[in-house]
């Protein structure tokens, strides 16, 4: 609820405000498809696939411990009550030469943070990934997102996108979050947002809009900007203490 609450607090202009998106470089997003480190860190992605009673979610999940996967908590409960209503979650990779499927199952969760601990049994060793520092990043600094998007035959493609952190979001350190744009597809939910030291810095949470006050001709006025909200790392160490 107290992701909600601050979603809820920053306001949901209407979308017809939005400005255009500003692109990022293409060399940035070139040097990721190239980045060993990259592809490393894709190395501990995994797709997941989670049947409800009414419907089936979709999205990524990233290894962060042997058997454990890091994940958005929307994916495998109701966030609004925070009640678990997955009733199969299945794991995947079949972006490797491992074209298998897993069953996994949620051993901890915080739903006020959007994040969910799954268990597997862990068929070959993953690449560690290090923890960062989220409060370090700076206004427009880039980063990465590692995450699949899902097509609509059901097919789950895993690449990495860049991003752009929004503002000093990152800087408050009283808030759990921060904001990066351009927002994300469907399946990037529970994927991980690095920062280029390749150091894990955030889950992706899930869309929404981030307000903005814009000075022009020298007037004021607001407006808002579409962007995905990340949960910072730091709300996940308490769940992977053993």
């Amino acid at each position: 609820m107290i992701l909600l609450l601050i979603l809820a607090s920053q306001g949901v202009p209407s979308p017809e405000q939005l400005p255009i998106e500003k692109p990022i470089s293409t060399p940035f997003v070139l040097r990721l498809i190239s980045d060993p480190k990259v592809k490393e860190a894709q190395e501990a992605a995994f797709m997941i696939k989670v049947k409800h009673p009414k419907r089936v979610r979709v999205g990524t999940g990233m290894a962060v411990g042997r058997g454990l996967i890091l994940t958005a908590f929307h994916l495998v409960g109701d966030p609004y009550t925070g009640e678990i209503t997955a009733e199969e979650i299945k794991v995947s990779q079949p972006h490797t030469d491992w074209k298998g499927e897993i069953s996994a199952e949620v051993v901890k969760a915080d739903p006020s943070f959007d994040l969910a601990v799954l268990k597997f049994e862990p068929f070959r060793e993953f690449p560690p990934l290090s923890f960062g520092n989220p409060d370090q990043l700076h206004p427009g600094e880039l980063t990465y997102l590692i995450g699949h998007e899902f097509l609509l035959d059901g097919t789950g493609m895993l690449y990495p996108r860049d991003g752009e952190i929004v503002g000093d979001s990152a800087l408050d350190r009283e808030s759990p979050l921060f904001v990066i744009s351009p927002p994300v597809v469907r399946g990037f939910s529970g994927g991980g947002v690095f920062n280029q030291k390749h150091e894990l810095v955030g889950i992706i949470s899930r869309n929404s809009v981030f307000p903005q006050i814009v000075k022009e001709g020298g007037r004021v006025y607001k407006t808002a900007k579409r962007v995905a909200i990340v949960t910072k790392i730091d709300c996940a160490v308490p769940l992977l203490a053993q």
